[in-house]
Order: structure tokens, then sequence, then C-alpha cells
């Protein structure tokens, strides 16, 4: 909006079907610095909200036609986007509820001293500019993560391409001179082979953390119970790991492909970095008042405190890769998918007798920055 320039005088419509109180508010307003059209029925209002894009209206409730000013006010707002005060004599508790539905800029019951009406106005027109350029951010921000999404798009066929022609030329030469090859070159070989694959594997890792959306539209009633079994099939533990599902899980609402990975994650983690004889991987979950708490335990190596925060973070991993260490992507995944329905993650661990990795999804998809850390608050407690 323009008015928070100096020279620029924020644009009224006032709207009222009683023609004197129309001309001496707008008078009034006008004193105020305020640059004031009035209508005095819903069809003008229209037309003036159409041509001329108010910054704000001042709308009366009880128009006598066939429209009222609720009714009016709420295409204003959903075709529009202005901000609409009520200014009416009305204040029945009906009347009211109405109103809200509309979500209003403020209400204001007739007669109204100016200064109270001015304090209004001021308010009203900082909250629809702030709401305006908050939503601005948002869509610049949704266009940069669909760019972002289609660059790593177009990034990994790139970057697979070659990887694919050298994986070939690699099992030519391992076919063509498997008998001149010494022990060496047939090792030099297969390591070559094998930064491919991994390469390969962090290329995939890198789409799948790009493709976490903040919105997550696709959602379903899942049982996670039956969810994690399927988990559990896919990672194929070695005869010496037993995973196993400690109480029953719920049943929730999200996008079953994304709580797979988040499971996938944790779970093949523990099993790679498995380090005892008799390995144990134990699947709970615990009830609380507002949210689920999941945990996957492990009896393997453990992970030093000062680690706990590192292990989240994107491309932190604490085995290198060339020693089998991961990509770095798969707990920030975790965390983003996680964090995206408003939970958190976290994890206890001691060094040697192994981790528990911890995670929470409300019950509610909590929607607002401040529910989420409220969440995020009660779940670590």
């Amino acid at each position: 909006m323009n008015y928070s320039q100096e020279n620029v005088r924020p644009k009224i419509l006032l709207v009222d079907d009683d023609t004197d109180f129309c001309a001496i508010t707008a008078f009034r307003l006008k004193t105020l610095g305020y640059d004031v059209v009035t209508a005095l029925s819903a069809c003008d209002a229209l037309d003036i909200v159409r041509t001329n894009r108010p910054d704000l209206v001042l709308m009366d409730i009880a128009l006598e036609e066939q429209f009222d000013g609720i009714q009016v006010a709420e295409q204003i707002h959903s075709d529009f986007g202005t901000a609409v005060i009520y200014l009416t004599g009305h204040t029945d508790n009906f009347i009211v509820r109405h109103a809200k539905i509309t979500e209003p800029f403020g209400y204001i019951v007739k007669p109204v001293e100016l200064g109270e009406l001015k304090a209004a106005i001021e308010v009203a027109l900082y909250k629809a500019k702030t709401e305006g350029e908050l939503k601005n951010l948002n869509r610049r921000l949704e266009e940069a993560n669909r760019k972002l999404h289609e660059f790593a798009h177009v990034v990994s066929h790139d970057l697979k391409t070659p990887l694919r022609g050298i994986r070939r030329l690699t099992e030519w030469i391992a076919a063509d001179f498997a008998n001149i090859l010494t022990p060496d070159g047939r090792k030099h070989v297969q390591q070559i082979t094998e930064r491919v694959d991994r390469m390969y594997s962090f290329i995939d890792r890198i789409l799948e953390y790009s493709s976490v959306e903040d919105k997550d539209e696709d959602k379903s009633v899942v049982d996670l119970g039956e969810l994690v079994n399927s988990v559990i099939e896919t990672i194929d533990a070695p005869e010496k790991v037993t995973i196993n599902i400690e109480n029953q899980l719920p049943v929730y609402e999200c996008n079953e492909t994304r709580i797979a990975q988040v499971f996938q994650n944790l779970l093949g983690n523990a099993v790679k970095y498995m380090d005892k004889p008799r390995g144990q991987i134990k699947v709970g979950c615990v009830e609380e008042e507002s949210f689920w708490k999941f945990s996957v335990k492990d009896n393997g190596p453990g992970i030093e405190k000062k680690h706990f925060d590192k292990v989240f973070e994107l491309f932190k991993t604490l085995v290198p890769p060339d020693k089998g260490g991961g990509t770095g992507i798969g707990l920030a995944t975790v965390k983003k998918i996680v964090e995206m329905y408003g939970g958190s993650v976290w994890l206890e661990s001691e060094p040697g007798k192994g981790s528990t990795f911890f995670f929470s999804l409300p019950k509610r998809e909590a929607t607002s920055e401040n529910e989420k850390s409220t969440a995020t608050a009660t779940a670590r407690k």
C-alpha cells in the first residue's frame, strides 16, 4: 500500500445509506488527512472498490436494500482483499457473530468519537499493510521453493547422466580386462564404482530433501503400525538385528510417503550403524494430551552429547562417507518433515549404550508459529 509514503493520503471508502452521516463523517475524516469517498448503496460501494481500490472500507451493516453490509464486506474482502471496519449502530449478538465470520479489521458502534475512529483506522491500516507484505513474502517464498525444486530436478538429471556413463565404463573395464587387471587395479575399479553409487545416492537424497514442501496437501488417514511394518520389510535388516514395535501406533492423518521417510531414515540409520553382535531396535509411541511422541531406540554405538544438534544439520555426518558414513541428509529430512507438521525431533544417547531418537506429531496439526513453539516445548519436557 502506498499510503506509507509521506505525500500520499490513505484512501477510505465510507459506505452508509444515511446521507447526512456520510457527509459529516467524510468531512471529519478529511480534516484528519484521509482521502475519503462515500457510497450510499452496496452497488456503488462495489463499483468504487473495483475502480479506486481504497485502502480501507468503513461499512454500515444495515443498508436499506437487498444486500446488507456484512454481505458486501464479505465480497469486498474475498474479491479484493480490502480491509473492512464495521461502523454501525447494531450491537445484537447474532449480528456481531455474523460479522466476525467476515474477519473484519474492527467493529465500531455509533455514535463514535473522532479520536476513537482515527485510532481504529490507523490500527487497521497498519494491520492491512503488514498482512499484505506477509502475503507478498509468502508468494515470493513459494515461488523460490518451486524454482529450487525445479532446479534440483534439472541438476539431478544433469549430474546423473555422466555418472551413468562412468559406471558403464568401469563395468566394461572390469569385464574386458579381467584377465590382465592386477589386484590393485580391480580394487581401484571397485572403488570407482562404489564412489559413483555413493554420488548417485547423494543426488537422490538431495532431491528427496528439496521435495519436502512446506505445504503437504496429499494427505490420507494412515495406520502408522502398518506403515512401520512395511518400512521394516523394505529395510531388510541382517539376522543379527531385530526390530520390534513396542506398542500400538496410532492412526494419523498425514502424507503417507513423508511419514514413511521419517521412519525409513531413523530405522535405516539404526541398522546401518549397529555395532553390537545382537542389535535391538525398538519403535514406540506415547500418547500425550495434545500430541503423539514417537521413539526409535537402539543399542548401537551411541552419540556424544556435543553432537546432538549437529546430526540434524544438512550435510553433517559423524562418520565420513569413505568410512561407511551417510550423506548427512537423512536426519535433516526427518527434521524438515516433522517440523512441517508442527512437531519436533530430538535425541537422547550415551556413547557405547545406544541412542533414542524422538519426534512428536500434534494430534491437530499446528497452524501458527506460536502453536508450533508451544508443541515443541511441551514435547521435550
